[in-house]
Order: structure tokens, then sequence, then C-alpha cells
């Protein structure tokens, strides 16, 4: 399973799920992207920045691709134990580290006032003579 996010990055998670959970006041769809224990988290904090993940584009094993638009708020960076074994009579249950970053898609109106901010921007820019190609 492979992702790229917006700026072109291209990760591969063990596991991506999805679901509800409640985010920063409303109830909203997340991914949550799992990697291997070992993976460098200040790597993870870069690239799950929301300017990189306005589009998040998941490949699976089968080379099926699916969009995912607008999850660009981060809801959670952490790494876990997981039970990778579970206990049996004859054996404790055995545990993995993974680390996992959940992102939350943004609502309609928080869609909306990113547009309505950029053409401010640059009607504002046009307006002082500035070039809105820096």
């Amino acid at each position: 399973m492979k992702i790229k996010l917006s700026n072109g990055k291209e990760l591969e998670p063990l596991m991506v799920t999805g679901g509800q959970q409640y985010v920063q006041g409303q109830s909203r769809d997340t991914l949550s992207f799992v990697f291997d224990g070992g993976t460098d988290m200040a790597e993870l904090d870069q690239a799950f920045r929301a300017e990189n993940c306005g589009d998040i584009i998941l490949t699976d094993d089968q080379g099926g691709e699916y969009l995912h638009h607008g999850y660009a708020i981060r809801h959670e960076l952490k790494k876990a134990s997981v039970e990778s074994k579970p206990a049996t009579t004859e054996s404790e249950a055995e545990y993995v580290m993974r680390v996992t970053v959940s992102m939350a898609q943004r609502t309609y109106a928080e869609e909306q006032m990113d547009s309505l901010r950029d053409t401010v921007d640059t009607l504002v820019l046009d307006a002082l003579g500035g070039d809105n190609n820096v």
C-alpha cells in the first residue's frame, strides 16, 4: 500500500483505516495511517502538514487508486504498543510498536473559507500592484 501527498511525497504505511471521530468540535471523517514503529516521527510530522494533505492518493496492493480530498487537519500523531498476537492458554500476547497519524477532513464551510481567503489574497495583491506569482 502506498500513499502520495499533495506535495508529491510518497509513503508506505502498513495499513490505512477510516472512520468518524470528533475533532475540533465537529464529527469528521478521518483517515489513520499506521507505520512501523521504527518510522521517524519528525519525518511524519513534516509530511502530514495541512498544505501537503489537500489531496491524498491511496494506492492499494492491487493497483487501485483512491483520491481523498481535504484531510488536512491533523488529529493525532502517536507511537504506541499494539497487540500483534493475542494471548492464548499456552502463550502471552505479543506487542509491537506502531506509529499512527490520523488526519481529519475539513468541513464544507472550512473549504469555502480557504477558497475565499485565497481569492481575497489575490485581489489584494492585484490592487497593490504586487506579483502574485511569488
